[in-house]
């Protein structure tokens, strides 16, 4: 009789002790799925499609318009879309709006390189420096599973904060404006090179603005350039942009990758970053790097007059700006680990299912890691380029 009331206590005891353990565990809420109903999605223009998201027990409809999105990315089997909603609404808890980006991030087998940057990118400065917000989403082709996607605000008048009303708010996607007199061929928009969103460009062409802009950077003798550069260009953000580059080791977003704005007649352009899959241990086309290849600053024509000026201090601008984010622990490796922690938890239970879909050894990546393997690449890399960055920083 004391055996079998001994056992029955040792199976409370158990019991108590799995219930507290649960109770301590972060609950982890099923992802949002977003279904798409579309004929075949073209690449040139938008067809219209029905969505409908569910997201708990609570499901919303909407029609809308679709494309499929990307360059060098539409040749992955896993596409990326632009979608556009008839109605504003809020998907995953992000800000309302109509216009939205499902990115495949196909090449990046943690599905969280960019949403890293952009949320340490505006952890930064949240006044000044702009970039998509982001959730996960699992998304479905007329009620098929596709795949795990990386649901992206786009960057937009709305998201960007413009006055609408004010003539000289203005944005440009990936403008050509740091090539300087390099112009850059294969312009997707012909006759619209600095590659204008906003205005509509029949409404308002501002291209001749950014051309002034550009002609300055490559004109202006050093006194003039460090006088006026800061009328040009917002320098706290550029500065920022600057280091979340060299911090990353993001070379694919030196030249392109970026959004260039002005809110109003009163500001200067800022930069917002919109793709940065070439970071924490991995290029532009998945290959490993741990910094063997470093970013060649020399080639921006902003970055390059801002480091070569004479009358300004720019590197030693750089250097305290470093050491403010290594000391308020944003640029650390603790930091950066906990927010790879953070995104796994949402994702972890996820990802199975999205590389049966989408194999990792696809011929289209440069090996075959699993998604543990590439959470310890970031990992490593941390532990490989934070020591190094603090001794060419002088930290």
């Amino acid at each position: 009789m004391k055996a079998l009331r001994s056992i029955w206590f040792l199976q409370v005891l158990a019991v108590m002790a799995c219930f507290m353990a649960s109770c301590g565990q972060p609950k982890v809420h099923p992802l949002p799925t977003i279904d798409i109903e579309a004929e075949d999605i073209p690449w040139d223009h938008k067809t219209h499609c029905f969505v409908t998201v569910t997201d708990g027990e609570t499901q919303r409809m909407e029609n809308g318009k679709i494309k499929c999105r990307g360059g060098s990315s539409s040749a992955f089997p896993k596409h990326s879309f632009s979608l556009k909603l008839d109605h504003e609404l809020s998907l995953s808890d992000l800000p309302r709006q109509r216009a939205w980006v499902l990115n495949a991030n196909y090449i990046d087998k943690t599905m969280m390189r960019h949403k890293l940057c952009f949320d340490l990118f505006r952890e930064m400065n949240p006044d000044k420096n702009l970039a998509s917000r982001c959730a996960y989403a699992n998304v479905t082709m007329n009620g098929e599973y596709y795949g795990l996607f990386v649901l992206m605000q786009k960057l937009n008048a709305g998201s960007l904060g413009l006055d609408k009303k004010d003539s000289l708010a203005v944005i440009f996607k990936d403008p050509p404006v740091f090539w300087g007199d390099n112009r850059r061929e294969n312009i997707q928009e012909p006759g619209n090179y600095f590659q204008q969103t906003f205005p509509d460009l029949v409404d308002d062409d501002r291209n001749g603005d950014l051309e002034a802009v550009m002609q300055f950077l490559v004109h202006a003798d050093d006194s003039l350039f460090a006088q006026d550069i800061g009328n040009y260009f917002d320098l706290e953000n550029v500065v920022d942009w600057h280091l979340l580059l060299m911090f990353t080791n993001n070379g694919d977003g030196v030249m392109k990758n970026f959004y260039l704005y002005k809110r109003d007649s009163r500001t200067p352009f800022s930069i917002a970053i919109w793709d940065c899959d070439a970071a924490f241990g991995r290029d532009c086309d998945g290959e490993y790097n741990m910094r063997e290849h470093l970013p060649n600053f020399d080639r921006n024509l902003l970055l390059n007059r801002l480091r070569n000026n004479p009358y300004l201090n720019y590197d030693a601008r750089l250097r305290q700006r470093y050491r403010e984010l290594r000391e308020n622990g944003l640029f650390s490796k603790r930091h950066v680990e906990a927010m790879i922690k953070e995104n796994d938890k949402i994702i972890r239970n996820e990802v199975g299912r999205n590389f049966e879909q989408w194999p990792v050894n696809s011929a289209f990546y440069y090996d075959t890691c699993n998604y543990e393997q590439e959470l310890q690449i970031m990992r490593d890399y941390l532990k490989i380029s934070i020591p190094q960055l603090d001794r060419e920083m002088g930290y």
